[in-house]
């Protein structure tokens, strides 16, 4: 489990310190009483700790005044204070603001980690509900299917709820293949989520994000600029970023694309995340599967059993799809039957395959969301909003 730690503070460095020192359990997020409304990044993020750097600035209150008004920011939860020397009076000022325990900031890294850990799993505090599911669809290669299917599935999704928050987060490089398939622009990035984290809401990103107008999908991507784009990713403000969507979406699609082999990104969806790899019948991409498979569930030991996605292009060409769910050794798997034309014809028109009308691959891909609760399918959907129609429905049996 990851857990989220929100750090009171307006210095940078202290930020990335503990971010190195917390990287194996925790997201840490910095915030800046003299830039930022603290309780309402709080409300976002959802922290499961706060620390309190104890020379941080709040108008002109002294150390006690500051350190007492965080602990009534956060009454239940573990309080933490840092600071640059243990000296008594400082320790004893944290102590009488409430504080749960003080960390010396010239500790080493497994001393910072032990005592956030231990408060943490002391408190025992019931993570909030996210109302966010994460999907996360992998890449184990270069396959048109790879970049395509995230796409499909978030659009088939967010098209039967086109009123709840469905985003779809498109780490592909060196351009966004969402923006490609929907033939859309693409204004705000990842970038620029993290610069405005601490003021991320509802209002700021269904203004800023760009949004599919057949399906109502919002897309946030890394890059859309091919290699003029600065899309240097860093885990942990990625980690953040995915935090506080949660809070805000329905549902998350993450495309993983180039990052799918990196162990630190596949953690931050938590344990409880649809994870799809994709592969056609080709034998390179069904190793390429094997292999991300494999490393998914090294990393998600305890986690649900990641879905092999079979693109079937040929009912006649070896392997098969049990063949190939065998050699990928994959507890789970679905079937996806298309032709490459029908997959390249919607690419190129920027309507994605699944709501181009009745497929098999969009019956078997609504099939599996709806196994997953998470689109209703077609005939109680239809009924769901014609009551006399459901009514008679049940009576008919």
């Amino acid at each position: 489990m990851t857990y989220r730690v929100l750090l009171i503070s307006g210095e940078g460095e202290l930020g990335e310190q503990l971010r190195r020192a917390l990287a194996s359990i925790a997201t840490v997020m910095r915030t800046d009483p003299a830039t930022d409304a603290v309780q309402d990044v709080a409300a976002q993020f959802a922290p499961d700790c706060v620390i309190a750097d104890s020379d941080f600035r709040m108008g002109a209150s002294t150390a006690f005044e500051r350190l007492s008004s965080v602990r009534q920011w956060f009454p239940e939860l573990p309080y933490l204070v840092i600071g640059n020397e243990a000296g008594a009076q400082l320790i004893l000022t944290a102590m009488r603001a409430g504080a749960s325990d003080f960390i010396d900031r010239d500790a080493p890294d497994d001393e910072v980690l032990s005592v956030v850990q231990r408060h943490i799993a002391a408190n025992a505090r019931a993570r909030r509900d996210a109302s966010a599911r994460f999907v996360a669809v992998m890449s184990g290669g270069s396959g048109d299917e790879d970049r395509d299917l995230a796409v499909n599935l978030a659009s088939l999704i967010a098209e039967r709820h086109p009123q709840d928050g469905v985003l779809l987060v498109d780490l592909s490089l060196p351009a966004s293949d969402a923006g490609i398939a929907l033939n859309m622009d693409l204004p705000f990035l990842i970038k620029d989520a993290v610069r405005e984290m601490s003021r991320l809401d509802r209002t700021l990103l269904d203004s800023a994000l760009a949004q599919c107008p057949r399906t109502g999908l919002y897309v946030l991507p890394l890059a859309i600029h091919g290699d003029a784009e600065e899309w240097f990713l860093d885990a942990q403000d990625l980690g953040a970023v995915l935090e506080v969507l949660r809070s805000l979406y329905q549902v998350v699609v993450i495309a993983y694309g180039p990052f799918s082999r990196r162990e630190d990104i596949l953690r931050l969806p938590g344990e409880d995340a649809e994870m799809i790899v994709p592969c056609n019948q080709r034998f390179s991409s069904v190793k390429a599967a094997a292999e991300i498979i494999a490393l998914v569930k090294s990393t998600r030991p305890s986690g649900v059993a990641p879905m092999l996605a079979v693109h079937e292009y040929s009912g006649t060409m070896v392997p098969q799809f049990e063949a190939i769910r065998q050699a990928a050794n994959a507890q789970r798997a679905i079937r996806l039957r298309t032709s490459w034309e029908s997959m390249t014809e919607a690419l190129n028109s920027g309507v994605p395959l699944s709501i181009s009308g009745r497929s098999s691959y969009a019956e078997e891909l609504e099939d599996y969301l709806v196994s997953l609760s998470l689109i209703s399918g077609q005939e109680e959907a239809r009924t769901a909003n014609q009551p006399l129609l459901a009514w008679a429905s049940k009576l008919l049996g």
